[in-house]
């Protein structure tokens, strides 16, 4: 019972267990977890608050390197378009205005990034 307890608990056994873990909302705990790390990311660069709605509303351009991660792609990689509007659409599927109204600053900053990550393989 004790090795089944250590293997239960261990991080292999919920790496494996937590892309099959469905919330309510139907999305996957995995998916929740990639979702918040991209609110981690955009909240560390200041470009999304959530504490201000409306108000703080950052106008400064998003570097080529925030583009690519907000996007969940590699900097240093190449792409074609189709794997970049794979990956925007993976994430506006989740982020939608249509979605959640709430998330419609969310959803121009990763449409910004899209196209910040289209014009520079171009």
């Amino acid at each position: 019972m004790a090795y089944a307890g250590r293997f239960i608990f261990s991080l292999p056994f919920l790496m494996m267990i937590l892309p099959l873990v469905k919330t309510k909302a139907g999305f996957t705990l995995l998916q929740v977890l990639r979702f918040w790390s991209l609110l981690k990311i955009l909240k560390n660069s200041g470009r999304f608050n959530f504490n201000q709605t409306g108000s703080n509303l950052n106008t400064q351009n998003i570097s080529r390197d925030e583009a690519y991660k907000i996007l969940n792609l590699e900097p240093g990689k190449k792409y074609s378009k189709e794997e970049i509007l794979n990956s925007y659409k993976k994430i506006m599927k989740k982020i939608h205005p249509d979605v959640s109204p709430e998330l419609s600053r969310l959803a121009s900053i990763v449409n910004e990034a899209k196209e910040i990550v289209i014009k520079d393989i171009a």
